[in-house]
């Protein structure tokens, strides 16, 4: 298992979004599935069908995870120089940065939406914040 999946599993149980036993709850929806290739995000329909490129930066733009309710999508970008957790609507639209400190990826939102784990290596030791 790769570090960064580690970590990404690690923001996870944080979350009580994937529980002991291999269990797993996928915080996705049945319309739409976001990836990053090229540095951007991007969401697919479930079906294959309808690929829309939601972010436009030159920046590099990272591991977004849709949000339970299918409207926001949380992402890391390094907009700024180093990386940060950002959120924006399912579109792609009203995009705004969630953290301030450096360092900061592989968000991960809790199963009622309101709150997002991610990891952050601010301190030279990588850890599990959790954001509202």
């Amino acid at each position: 298992m790769s570090f960064h999946l580690k970590l990404g599993v690690l923001a996870a149980l944080a979350l009580g979004v994937v529980g002991c036993g291999g269990s797993a709850k996928v915080a996705t929806t049945d319309a739409f599935v976001t990836f990053s290739r090229g540095g951007e995000i991007y969401a697919i329909g479930a079906d294959g069908s309808g690929e829309r490129r939601l972010t436009r930066s030159r920046a590099r733009d990272i591991a977004p995870a849709g949000s339970p309710d299918g409207l926001r999508i949380a992402f890391a970008s390094d907009r700024e120089g180093s990386l940060e957790v950002h959120v924006m609507n399912a579109d792609g639209s009203g995009q705004r940065k969630l953290t301030q400190e450096p360092e900061n990826a592989f968000p991960a939102w809790s199963p009622d939406g309101r709150k997002i784990a991610f990891v952050s290596n601010r301190d030279g030791n990588a850890e599990v914040y959790v954001t509202n």
